[in-house]
C-alpha cells in the first residue's frame, strides 16, 4: 500500500510540475527592462522590433523565392545599409537588434526629456495619435495582434512621436531653450529653399489615366511654351502674387487638355497656377546635387526668368523669385514650417546619440522571449 501511495504521491508531484512549468512558459513580460530609467514596455519593444524587422527584410540579400515575408530566411540573410551614420553590413537577426536597441534608446530619451522639461501635449497632438492608431489598426490589426503588439501599445509609440515633435519647438521654437534666430530662417531661406511660381500642364489624362501619345506632348509643349512668353511678358516684377500666373492658366491649360481629348472650365483652370516655397526635402524627390529636374533647369533659366520643365507626367511653366519681396520670415514659417525643415534632423540626430548614451538595464530572458524569431508576416 505504502508504494502504491508512493507512486501516487510522485505522479502527482510530476503532473505539479509540468504544470508549472507550463506556466512559466505561457506567462510573458510586461516589460524589457529599462533604459535611463524609463522601462520599456514589452508592446513598445515588440512594435520597434516589428519595423526594424521590417527594414532589414528591405535591406536583406535574398536568394531566389525568398521574399521579405519569410522570416527565417531573412534573419539569416546579409543585410546592408545606413543605421545613423553608420554603413552596417551584418546578419539579418544582428541588423534587426541593432535597429531595435537604436529604437527603443530614442523612445527612452523622448520619453526622459519630455519629462524633465516639463512638456504637456496639446489636444491636437493627442488626437492625431489616436486617429493614426486607429487607421494602422483597422488596416493591420491582425497582424499586430499576432505580434502580440495591442492597440494602447501602438498608441503609445504614436505619442511618443508627437512628444518628439514638441521637443523640436520646445528646444528651437521662439521660447525654446536654443531658439532659431531670424537670420538663420532668412539665410536658409535664400541658399536652401526655392520659391517657384507654375503652371501645370499635365501629361496624363486622368480620365482614362492615359499617357499622352508623342503628338499630344509635342501640342502640350507647344501650348506650354506660348504660356511661357506670355507670361515673360506679362509677369516680370518680382512678385510672389501675380494675377497674370492665374490669367496664363485660365488661357492655356484648357487648350493643352484638348490637345488630349478633354475639356476643362477655365475656372478651373486656376488650380493648375501655384506659388510655393519649396524645401530641400521637397526639392530631393525631383533629382539630386548633380543634377535636380526642377532647380537645374531653373538656375539656367535665372531668378523671375520663365522657363519649360519636362518633368515627365507634367510640363510646367515655372520660374524662382523672391518671396521677399511679398513675405517676411515670420510668414514664411508659419506658412510652410520652417523650424521643422531646419532642425528635425538635428534634434532627432540628438536624441538618438542621447539613448545610444542612456544606462541600459534590459532583461536578458525578456529580449529571449520576444525573440525576431518569433515574427508573423501572415496571420
Amino acid at each position: 500500500m505504502r508504494s502504491i501511495k508512493t507512486k501516487l504521491f510522485s505522479l502527482a508531484m510530476a503532473v505539479s510540475m509540468v504544470l508549472a512549468l507550463a506556466g512559466c512558459a505561457m506567462s510573458t513580460p510586461s516589460t524589457v527592462g529599462s533604459i535611463g530609467g524609463i522601462e520599456i514596455p514589452a508592446g513598445i519593444y515588440l512594435l520597434a522590433q516589428y519595423n526594424s524587422y521590417n527594414t532589414a527584410a528591405n535591406a536583406a540579400e535574398l536568394a531566389t523565392g525568398e521574399t521579405a515575408s519569410d522570416v527565417k530566411a531573412v534573419l539569416k540573410a546579409t543585410c546592408t545599409g545606413t543605421i545613423g551614420d553608420e554603413e552596417v553590413t551584418a546578419t539579418g537577426s544582428e541588423y534587426v537588434a541593432k535597429l531595435t536597441d537604436r529604437a527603443i534608446s530614442y523612445y527612452a530619451e523622448v520619453e526622459r526629456r519630455f519629462t524633465e522639461m516639463n512638456g504637456v501635449l496639446d489636444d491636437a497632438a493627442t488626437a492625431e495619435a489616436a486617429d493614426t492608431a486607429d487607421n494602422l489598426w483597422s488596416t493591420n490589426g491582425d497582424l499586430y495582434t499576432a505580434n502580440g503588439i495591442s492597440k494602447t501599445s501602438l498608441q503609445t509609440y504614436l505619442l511618443n512621436a508627437q512628444k518628439a515633435k514638441a521637443l523640436l519647438k520646445m528646444t528651437y521654437g521662439p521660447d525654446g531653450t536654443t531658439p532659431v534666430a531670424e537670420d538663420e530662417y532668412t539665410d536658409f531661406i535664400n541658399n536652401d529653399c526655392y520659391y517657384i511660381e507654375a503652371v501645370q500642364f499635365p501629361l496624363v489624362d486622368y480620365s482614362t489615366y492615359s499617357m499622352a501619345d508623342d503628338d499630344q506632348k509635342a501640342a502640350i509643349m507647344a501650348t506650354a511654351e506660348s504660356c511661357m512668353a506670355e507670361l515673360n511678358t506679362t509677369a516680370t516684377s518680382e512678385t510672389a502674387s501675380n494675377s497674370a500666373l492665374y490669367t496664363a492658366a485660365m488661357t492655356y491649360v484648357p487648350q493643352a487638355m484638348a490637345a488630349m481629348g478633354s475639356s476643362l472650365d477655365a475656372s478651373q483652370a486656376v488650380y493648375y497656377a501655384a506659388s510655393q516655397l519649396y524645401t530641400p526635402d521637397d526639392l530631393s524627390s525631383y533629382g539630386s546635387d548633380e543634377y535636380n529636374n526642377l532647380t537645374d533647369p531653373l538656375d539656367e533659366a535665372g531668378l523671375n526668368h520663365w522657363t519649360t520643365i519636362n518633368l515627365g507626367t507634367t510640363i510646367l511653366v515655372a520660374r524662382k523669385i523672391d518671396p521677399f519681396k511679398t513675405y517676411t520670415v515670420d510668414e514664411l514659417n508659419s506658412m510652410y514650417d520652417l523650424l521643422s525643415s531646419m532642425k528635425s534632423t538635428d534634434i532627432q540626430s540628438e536624441l538618438y546619440a542621447a539613448g545610444a548614451a542612456l544606462e541600459h538595464n534590459l532583461n536578458s530572458s525578456a529580449l529571449n522571449t520576444y525573440s525576431a524569431s518569433k515574427i508573423k508576416k501572415n496571420v
